[in-house]
């Protein structure tokens, strides 16, 4: 159930991030390949990731994509891995 979940936030980044631009979502993958050495793909595991690449990127214009992502995740929010990706991507 776990790969499930992961697959959902990481579909849930990468729409978003697409909604906003192509140009977004190659330049948000660039940063974690570059700070971090890793993949939308391990931002469930490292939300924090995802959380600094945007706050370096976007400053407060992140909250835009938090809020995306969030709405994406609504329905399986209440699961409690899905509830710290949301609070470690907040940050």
């Amino acid at each position: 159930m776990e790969g499930a979940r992961k697959a959902l936030v990481v579909l849930a980044i990468e729409k978003t991030l697409l909604e906003v631009g192509r140009a977004t979502y190659d330049e948000v993958l660039d940063k974690l390949n570059e700070d971090y050495h890793c993949y939308l793909s391990d931002c469930y595991e490292h939300p924090e990731y995802l959380s600094l690449v945007l706050k370096k990127l976007y400053g407060q214009s992140r909250l835009a994509i938090i809020i995306s992502i969030k709405k994406y995740l609504a329905e399986i929010s209440m699961q409690e891995d899905i509830t710290k990706f949301i609070i470690k991507i907040s940050e």
